[in-house]
Order: C-alpha cells, then structure tokens, then sequence
C-alpha cells in the first residue's frame, strides 16, 4: 500500500483539490491518504476568541461552505450533516471555557481535533462526489498515545497492532495526522507538524517502504523559497542529516519519524501537487546543498561536506564565535550573533 501525506497548505484551494484528486484517481495502487488540517485551520482553531456567543458566522469553517461547490448535492448534504456535529460540540465546548475562563489542554486537544476531521471528511466526500471509491478511518482508532494533551507520544507498539489490523474494503482510505487517542478514546494531539510522525507509523504498521509528502513548496529548499526566492531545491538527504535537522525544529520534519523510517528503511519522498521535481530521505549517502536553519546562538546546516564547511568557517571567521562539524552526520554548527542568514545562504549556495 503506498502511503501519501497532504499538507493543509497544498489545499488551501480548490484547484489544488482537483488536481490531488487526479492523481489519487490514476494511481495503480491502493493508498492510504492522511489529510492535515487545511491551510491555517489548526492555528485558527486554536486562535479562537472563546465566546459564550460563538455561532456559524463567526465558525473557522466557513470557508467549507465556498469549497462546497464543487461537491455533488448528495455528498454536500452528507458533509454538511457531519460538520453541523462537530460545531455543535465546539460551541459547547467554547461555552464551557468562556463560563470557567480556563482551557485545559484536554479539551484544546479536542478542539484541535476537528481541523483534520472536517478537512479529511471533506477530502472523502468530494472523492465521493468524484466517483473515486474510497474509505474513511478516523484514526484515533488506530494511534494510540500517552496522556500527554499537547505533546502526546505514541505507543508505537499498540498502535502498529491496530494499524495492522485495518480491514482495507477498497484501494483507498482517507484519514488524519497529527491527532490521536489515548486509551481511554480521549483525543490528543502530538504536536505541530507532526502528521509526517502520523504517516510514518502507518507506513511502518502497513509494511509500506515509501512515504510520499505533498507540500505547498513542492519539496525541500535550502531556505524557505517563500522568503528566500533564490534558495535551491534539494536532491537527496541522508537519514543521518535529516534527524539532526528534525531535532533542531526543521519545520518539514519532525522528530522521530526520520528514526522509525531510517530503522525500517523507509523513504520519505517530498514532492508537490503541480511538480515533478523532489527531495528523497533515505539510507543513501549522497546529497547536494545543504538546509541551513537558524538555531539557539547561531545556525545549522545540513548535509554538507568538510570542503564546504572548512569555506564558509574560513569566509566568516571574523563574525562567528565557535563552530562544530560533524562528518559521521554531515552537519555545520556556526556559533554567531553578528552573521545574516542571508549573507551565510547566498555563500553556501555559491559554493555549488
């Protein structure tokens, strides 16, 4: 089964929409979809002004009701009819926390929750709407975490038990990342951007070797391209580089995926909805420019080599403090308060 994971950010239109949506329907392989929340509905959710008067004008969904148009009448009422019980228990849950004036992070987790839920249903429903036979798995029935509301961690063990346990009734099953379950069915969240964890634990519990990871930027840059328009797409990255990048807030990662696939040798492919182009993780030791990082007293860059780095130390001497490199991982620490990111980027790619 192949595993694809969807970031919010590459629906936040309903071109877009259509477009995953060809792809999934061509493929000629059964998969597994795991929706994030779309565009900026997590941090909107958690955003929320907590009114006793919250109502549908003022819902983080509304958007839906635009994106509904290209959903056939019979899935629009199907969809509607779910999204109506899940605002129903926020507006609860909101008049709750507006009477009290605390938000426990119980009931935050269940909040946050119904961003992936409503984007994956939606995801189903217009499948539907689509004729492209597909099935729905909420999957806080299969992950199972701590009591951790927040930063929940995984029972891997348990939930691969589960996952294995999936009835699979077509060749393709939408479901969610970065929400979960504890044991007693509570739903927890186990931190921003940790839908890669989500899809690496089903790749792994499903036997797959290969995740693919759909993002608005396509795939790994060198920088933000958004920020940074002449940062340079990526090749490869070793596991080795990739973890030491995750450990240090490397947005596109997150820690402990790169260890479970590198442990079960599976690749984790970057790519975008309307490009060929991609970065691959995997037990290859070959790479090509390096992601550099602002970290605590300086930055980081990786993978690079010796050569590189011996450059930009010998290029900067004067403006870093210390520094530290790493062959075994590839990886640059510079120790500076006084270097620009972009002045360090625009060397390091020149170097290239």
């Amino acid at each position: 089964m192949k595993i694809i994971k969807i970031g919010g950010t590459a629906l936040s239109n309903l071109s877009n929409i259509i477009d995953f949506a060809d792809t999934v329907k061509h493929s000629n392989q059964p998969i597994l979809l795991v929706i994030s929340a779309f565009d900026k509905l997590s941090s909107d959710l958690k955003k929320l002004h907590f009114d006793a008067n919250f109502d549908k004008k003022s819902s983080p969904f509304s958007f839906f009701r635009e994106f509904s148009s290209i959903l056939s009448p019979q899935e629009c009422v199907y969809f509607f009819t779910y999204l109506d019980k899940v605002e129903i228990i926020l507006t609860k849950r909101l008049k709750g926390i507006a009477i009290s004036g605390e938000t426990p992070l119980k009931v935050m987790d269940e909040i946050l929750s119904f961003g992936e839920l409503i984007s994956s249903f939606f995801v189903h429903c217009y499948f539907n709407s689509r004729s492209i036979a597909n099935q729905f798995l909420d999957i806080r029935s299969v992950i199972e975490t701590d009591e951790n509301f927040g930063k929940a961690k995984p029972n891997i063990e348990v939930s691969l038990q589960k996952i294995k346990a999936i009835k699979l009734d077509n060749g393709l099953i939408v479901t969610q990342g970065f929400i979960a379950a504890n044991k007693n069915g509570n739903s927890t969240t186990m931190g921003f951007e940790s839908s890669n964890l989500s899809a690496t634990i089903l790749a792994k519990g499903l036997s797959s070797n290969e995740i693919d990871i759909y993002t608005k930027v396509n795939r790994i840059y060198t920088a933000d391209p958004e920020k940074f328009p002449y940062s340079k797409p990526i090749t490869n990255i070793p596991y080795s580089s990739a973890k030491i990048l995750a450990k240090y807030g490397f947005r596109m990662l997150f820690p402990g995926m790169v260890d479970l696939a590198e442990n079960n040798n599976i690749k984790i492919i970057y790519r975008g909805v309307n490009s060929e182009g991609t970065t691959l993780i995997s037990e290859s030791k070959e790479f090509d420019y390096p992601v550099l990082i602002p970290i605590e007293n300086g930055y980081l860059l990786a993978p690079i080599n010796s050569k590189n780095s011996i450059e930009i130390i010998t290029k900067f001497e004067y403006k870093i403090e210390g520094f530290s490199y790493n062959k075994s991982n590839n990886t640059l620490f510079l120790f500076t308060d006084n270097l620009d990111f972009n002045i360090l980027h625009e060397f390091t790619i020149s170097l290239y």
